[in-house]
């Protein structure tokens, strides 16, 4: 072989060996390329299997927590305390119940039963605040399914007509027994929100007054003297009022004689169960709550005869 074919063959062989060498980076640089979107592939993957574990998570805690809540198993038990636990809702805010019917229906659903109750109450706007309250803090199941207030004497007395629809879910492990959690809490107190509703008349047409005639009507010993307390003792129940700038608070039972800046008359009732007391004065009997001030006491009607 000559020079020339010697020189020949050795480009002609570099050649190829580049060539391979070439075709050899390019597969390997495309394994790479196909390994590194199978690991992105795979990270996604993990992710959205992790996304999904915490869904789960959150939803079983969210299933948990109702399931805690729910009427009892039972469903005859459940419509029976739900119903009676609505009453005593309604009669411990002061409200006089008129109606309560079960209207529940009779269709089966697999995941859930539903107990539902129509009721038909009379009273103040502050009671209907104070049963509001005491419904959405209740450790239950529950909801207003609807609910509708209409307005006698200007307002002074109301008839609240409602139905409450409580759930039954078939994983709650009670069976004669209704929800004894912690109550729920609300964004402010129940005081806030009556005061917020009763501060004005909703059912008479907004009439602003002067502030001459504003002053004059203002009974400021009344605003400044708050119902404190309330309480059992060998006397009975107990009523502490305490006054603006005073030291010592004023004691009230049944019976007693009262007079509170304009408020004057005689303390005919005094029952903490339903935080509240009843004076009878001249101008008719007034109620005022647990946490009010003499200012905010409201007109109630006496009892039939």
């Amino acid at each position: 072989m000559t020079q020339r074919e010697k020189a020949l063959v050795g480009a002609v062989a570099t050649a190829g060996a580049l060539w391979f060498g070439s075709q050899g980076l390019t597969q390997y640089r495309d394994a790479i390329s196909r390994n590194a979107a199978v690991q992105l592939e795979a990270e996604q993957a993990l992710a959205d299997a992790q996304f999904a574990e915490l869904r789960g998570q959150k939803a079983r805690k969210q299933l948990n927590e109702w399931i805690s809540q729910s009427l009892p198993v039972n469903r005859e038990v459940a419509e029976s305390l739900y119903q009676d636990w609505l009453r005593s809702q309604l009669t411990g805010a002061g409200l006089e119940v008129a109606e309560l019917s079960d209207k529940s229906g009779r269709n089966r659903n697999p995941q859930f039963g539903e107990v539902s109750i129509d009721a038909r109450a009379t009273g103040t706007l502050a009671q209907v605040a104070d049963f509001l309250y005491r419904f959405y803090t209740a450790p239950h199941l529950h909801r207003l399914a609807g609910a509708t207030v209409t307005a006698t004497d200007g307002g002074q007395k109301l008839t609240l007509n409602l139905t409450a629809s409580a759930l039954i879910l078939p994983d709650a492990k009670r069976a004669d027994r209704l929800a004894d959690g912690e109550p729920l809490k609300l964004a402010k107190s129940l005081e806030a929100y009556r005061d917020a509703l009763v501060g004005r008349n909703l059912f008479v047409a907004y009439s602003p007054k002067s502030d001459a005639k504003a002053s004059e009507q203002k009974d400021e010993i009344a605003a400044g003297s708050v119902v404190t307390a309330m309480y059992y003792g060998l006397g009975g129940w107990q009523m502490d009022v305490r006054k603006k700038d005073a030291a010592d608070l004023l004691h009230f039972h049944q019976g007693d004689e009262i007079e509170i800046g304009k408020v004057k008359g005689k303390v005919i009732d005094v029952d903490g169960d339903r935080r509240r007391a009843i004076i009878e004065t001249d101008k008719g009997r007034i109620e005022i709550r647990l946490g009010q001030n003499f200012g905010e006491a409201v007109a109630v009607e006496a009892p039939a005869a």
